[in-house]
């Protein structure tokens, strides 16, 4: 059966429509994320996404790199015009991470929440001929 990856943007958008279907509106996700592409102005951005203005953000690569943070692909705790210099430093460059390299055009910013390391998870969603398998890791 083939595999299709999807992005993390798509991914959590995806679990916060279904988290609020499957619970008839009770349960909800924070939801707020924008992808930026080569193509985004960043300028206007903030218009039709205010909280970009008034929320500490996160900001990293969405194309499948294992391990950003590690590789210092991860802004943390910035304002928007810091994610916007974080961005146009990065946009259409070459990187090496580990033994592949490529270019990175897809970013995800979303708001910053403060955790310790130990409370991050991380959920990959494969779908097979029998059903649905959710793998849940507190280590990638």
């Amino acid at each position: 059966m083939s595999a299709k990856a999807v992005r993390e943007y798509h991914g959590k958008k995806l679990i916060a429509r279904q988290v609020a279907e499957a619970s008839q509106g009770k349960h909800k996700v924070d939801d707020r994320s924008v992808l930026v592409t080569p193509t985004t102005d960043l300028e206007d951005l903030p218009t039709s996404e205010p909280w970009l203005l008034t929320t500490p953000l996160v900001v990293k690569p969405d194309q499948l790199i294992k391990r950003r943070g590690k590789a210092g692909l991860v802004g943390l705790k910035l304002d928007w015009a810091g994610v916007q210099d974080w961005i146009n430093t990065r946009m259409e460059k070459e990187i090496q991470v580990e033994h592949v390299t490529g270019k990175l055009d897809h970013f995800i910013v979303e708001p910053f929440v403060p955790h310790e390391s130990s409370d991050e998870y991380y959920v990959c969603i494969q779908s097979d001929r029998e059903g649905e398998e959710i793998l849940f890791d507190s280590e990638g």
